[in-house]
């Protein structure tokens, strides 16, 4: 069995190494291309390498690597990265190499392992050494070229044992109704997980009140029209004080991350995107070409169009609802003696119908949006996220507005509402909640049993189970139900008071079971910075415009309020004129709300005014002292090769500013 090559930093040598990446082979790899890989990965950055370590695994034959990193390597790259990290001070400030005594220790292992790997390039290589016929271009990423190739099989971080076990004492495996370790997520599994669970836990809490006064309101003896209007005002309040504190609340979390004020790098072409080669005219970079004309061409003539099916599939599920709905309450009034639970048979349906679309329209998006063939991650990911965003709130939702606003059935919407919320939490319950027991249960045993064998086994026996788990699907599926549900209790909890509380109730569990799923059920995901919830922040806070629209028109449509009209020789038009002008005024109120509440609190933009301030004056003092140099009036520090030096507070201060002239 081979060993860690030597690391670049002689002082690194004598550490305990610790492999924090795993890249398995495909199993008819060329050992010639074994070779070559593990020479790039631990070679010099002059000579095209990545200065990591590397160890052969179970041996020399094999078709997997360990990748480590030495200390020295991965507080150089952190600086690279423009990583932002806690400074003596308390401030949050991009790191420096040369003052890293300084700065709390980073965390971003994996991370920084995960960019050092996809930055290395092609030098001179015309095709993949043992694979003549699989080409090389110069400057083209290797990995990504090896896993386009198939040769690259899997490619994950490993879980740190002790880490994990105290993570999962603190998160879930107690029976304590407390707050999550949100800190301790976000180091362990990175920004954009840790901030889904904070969002979880902040909206779940903030339900609460919702839930509280719902019942209150639900318990008064006053007229149903006032409970509407009484609650529906509150509603609208409350859905714009909650995400406006979020957005708060994210800013802090970013900001004590390190990720709010993160330099943006120059995105690499995504894995999928394909296209002849051509030049970057940004970086002069050897990188595939796609036209942008071909992918409008295929969005608005193959994608939209398919979108539209879809649809059409939903409001024809729907209409066949209706027509079930209706043909059994005629069977029912007829025949009496017939059970009541048939009348939420269609309901029942239904729901299944919606849930089955979703699922099938979510993997036919994914398949248009690779073929549409993005350039970069983040644009596929919001295309991605637009086309389900919109055919999941006509399909969860088509239903409930024809109900309320053409029906003008109230009663079947309340009934409706509590089939949707009911059913759909059982669903995803025994999905979420069922499954992963007994996967820890049944599956777990044996587990244990290989655990308590392997015990002094090499480590590669460890690190192959991780392996065989599931890759993790990402975050999406659970944004996405939490979107649903703030639809619910924003857009008709005025007719379903309750609705708060089902969901408080579902959620207790979600956050359980999700971090279960997380910890044992998939493969560790790389860390990916995270300083918001992205564009699912905008999904929200349309939806609470729309919440305003429809608590209005839900009101103004009540029985009682068409019987007070009859009485009182109110004609449709007058009331719709005063839906209108209410539905004006709470609009007012919310972006009144929205406008009083800063995005950023004062503190936090304190910190950040301070350190922009004293990164423009180190900039000023580097600029000045450079101009002294030029006349050979300031002599360079010894150690310190190519370059003016100056105080390293001001060199930790601005070490962002500093990276920026360097690059100019």
């Amino acid at each position: 069995m081979g060993s860690w090559t030597r690391p670049s930093c002689k002082c690194c040598t004598s550490r305990p190494v610790q492999p924090l990446v795993a890249l398995e082979l495909s199993e008819d790899i060329n050992m010639e291309t074994k070779r070559w890989l593990m020479f790039r990965i631990q070679a010099e950055k002059t000579a095209g390498g990545a200065e990591l370590m590397v160890h052969p695994g179970e041996d020399d034959d094999g078709n997997m690597l360990l990748v480590s990193a030495s200390r020295h390597v991965l507080l150089r790259t952190a600086e690279v990265l423009g990583l932002y990290k806690l400074y003596k001070d308390g401030s949050m400030i991009s790191f420096s190499y040369r003052d890293r005594r300084n700065f709390e220790n980073s965390a971003e292992r994996q991370f920084i392992v995960l960019r050092t790997l996809e930055n290395i390039k092609a030098v001179d290589e015309k095709y993949i050494p043992g694979y003549p016929t699989k080409s090389l271009y110069p400057g083209e990423a290797i990995f990504n070229r090896l896993q386009k190739t198939k040769l690259l099989h899997a490619f994950y971080p490993l879980h740190h044992e002790e880490m994990l076990n105290e993570l999962e004492s603190h998160w879930y495996s107690h029976r304590k109704l407390t707050l999550q370790p949100i800190d301790s997520i976000c180091r362990y599994y990175g920004g954009s997980i840790a901030m889904y669970f904070s969002f979880l836990e902040f909206f779940t809490c903030s339900l609460a009140p919702m839930a509280i006064f719902g019942t209150m309101v639900f318990a008064l003896s006053m007229g149903t029209v006032d409970k509407c209007i009484l609650f529906s005002v509150f509603n609208i309040i409350w859905s714009t004080v909650i995400m406006e504190l979020w957005k708060r609340h994210s800013f802090v979390l970013a900001y004590t991350w390190g990720t709010l004020q993160m330099n943006s790098q120059f995105e690499e072409p995504r894995m999928g995107y394909k296209g002849p080669m051509g030049t970057n005219p940004i970086t002069h970079r050897r990188q595939p070409y796609y036209p942008t004309w071909k992918r409008k061409v295929k969005i608005w003539l193959v994608s939209v169009p398919v979108l539209c099916l879809f649809l059409a599939f939903s409001l024809y599920g729907m209409f066949i609802f209706l027509r079930l709905e209706a043909w059994v309450k005629a069977l029912y009034s007829e025949n009496e003696d017939c059970w009541g639970c048939m009348l939420y048979i269609p309901g029942i349906l239904h729901t299944l119908c919606i849930t089955a679309l979703n699922v099938c329209y979510k993997e036919i998006a994914e398949v248009l949006t690779e073929w549409e063939n993005h350039r970069l991650e983040s644009s596929f990911q919001n295309h991605l996220t637009v086309k389900v965003l919109v055919f999941r709130f006509v399909n969860c939702f088509s239903a409930l507005f024809y109900i309320s606003f053409y029906l003008q059935d109230l009663e079947l919407l309340r009934k409706k509402l509590a089939s949707l919320l009911i059913l759909t939490q059982i669903i995803n319950q025994f999905i979420e909640t069922l499954l992963p027991y007994f996967y820890k249960t049944l599956i777990g045993k044996e587990t244990g049993l290989k655990n308590c064998a392997v015990e002094n086994a090499p480590e590669i026996d460890k690190i192959k189970p991780q392996g065989q788990k599931t890759t993790f699907p990402g975050m999406f599926d659970e944004y996405m139900e939490l979107f649903v549900q703030f639809g619910y209790v924003s857009l008709f909890s005025c007719i379903y008071p309750l609705s708060a509380i089902l969901i408080i109730l579902n959620n207790i569990t979600e956050i359980r079971t999700d971090a279960l799923k997380l910890c044992h059920l998939f493969r560790k995901p790389f860390i990916s910075p995270a300083a918001n919830i992205g564009v699912w922040q905008t999904a929200f806070e349309t939806i609470g415009f729309l919440s305003v629209i429809t608590n209005c028109l839900l009101i103004s449509i009540s029985p009682q309020v068409k019987e007070y009209c009859a009485e009182n020789n109110v004609t449709s038009n007058s009331v719709l004129i005063w839906a209108i002008g209410v539905e004006h005024a709470l609009l007012a109120i919310k972006i009144i709300l929205a406008f009083v509440i800063p995005d950023i609190p004062q503190w936090v933009k304190l910190k950040i005014d301070r350190v922009e301030y004293q990164s423009l004056q180190a900039l000023k003092h580097k600029l000045f002292e450079e101009g002294k140099g030029f006349g050979g009036e300031v002599e360079e520090k010894e150690g310190w090769q190519g370059g003016i030096t100056w105080p390293d507070s001001a060199d930790s201060s601005l070490h962002a500013s500093n990276r920026q002239l360097n690059l100019l």
